[in-house]
């Protein structure tokens, strides 16, 4: 597991900052190791100062998924943090936290003041459905577990996620504990998220498939009290059907659920790679109102 310390000035240089680490230190992987370790060196600036730890071990066993990274503020004081976590898209069976899309993301919302972390989970190559939700629903306990280590508060955790991930964020804010998708591990806690936001978001499958229970997908848990959701969809999205958004969304506001929708002009990427400047705002003002990362 390496513990990197990186000073940003500046968010929008992140492809370049990423290249340069300033201290890099290495240390054992266990769960739940402490972001404290051997540096090298410390950075004393007046910028804010955050620390990221890749490849932290969420579960024990044989697969190499079940690994994240965690980035969390170093210098900004020691009062109860929000959490973020970021979900990877891919189809379920390709995609990896590694991506700069993600990293980008968890780097950026770290320095306004969450710890985030940016998960990886087990691809239908290695684990037929619903494993992707166990893993999921999985990290989040884990990440309970470890709140008092963080400085998280345990109410305050939000999710993110496009695509396949946005699907995987849906299910962690939706699908309670009587679902029978929790997996093992950190049982004790919830897996429950308490905000979620989701990009070209697969609400069912529409397909007649062994994937397509209905209860692996965000439309069998339509109801006003889950937690708000905020979806975003491109009109010209190949990959997911826009109407099959939009029934889920009007079947959602039917029943009184507090979702926000934003539909866009676009495809699969809009909240990925292809109007970054009307959906990084939007999300950001989302999870900000929700999870109000400067609260004492």
């Amino acid at each position: 597991m390496k513990a990197i310390r990186m000073e940003y000035v500046k968010r929008g240089a992140l492809s370049l900052l990423l290249a340069m680490f300033i201290v890099v230190a290495v240390t054992g992987s266990s769960i739940g190791q402490s972001l404290e370790g051997p540096v090298n060196s410390m950075i004393d600036t007046d910028q804010k100062t955050i620390t990221v730890t890749e490849d932290i071990r969420y579960k024990e066993g044989d697969s190499e998924a079940w690994k994240l990274d965690l980035a969390m503020p170093a210098n900004f004081g020691s009062e109860l943090r929000p959490a973020l976590v970021i979900v990877h898209g891919g189809g379920w069976k390709g995609g990896s936290k590694s991506v700069d899309v993600y990293q980008k993301m968890m780097v950026d919302y770290a320095q306004q003041g969450y710890v985030t972390i940016n998960i990886n989970y087990r691809l239908l190559d290695e684990a037929e459905f619903p494993a992707c939700i166990e893993d999921v629903k999985t990290a989040v306990r884990w990440l309970r577990a470890h709140a008092d280590q963080y400085q998280i508060d345990p109410g305050r955790i939000g999710a993110y996620g496009h695509s396949a991930g946005a699907h995987l964020a849906l299910m962690l804010a939706m699908a309670p504990e009587s679902a029978g998708l929790e997996g093992e591990g950190w049982n004790e806690y919830s897996s429950m998220v308490n905000v979620a936001a989701a990009g070209s978001p697969p609400t069912e499958l529409g397909r007649d498939t062994p994937m397509a229970k209905e209860e692996w997908w965000p439309i069998g848990y339509i109801s006003g009290d889950h937690p708000p959701l905020f979806l975003i969809q491109g009109t010209e999205d190949p990959v997911v059907r826009p109407e099959l958004t939009n029934d889920f969304v009007e079947k959602m506001k039917d029943v009184g659920a507090d979702i926000k929708y934003m539909e866009l002009e676009g495809a699969h990427g809009v909240a990925y790679n292809e109007q970054l400047d009307v959906t990084e705002p939007a999300l950001e003002e989302f999870f900000a109102k929700h999870l109000n990362p400067g609260e004492q």
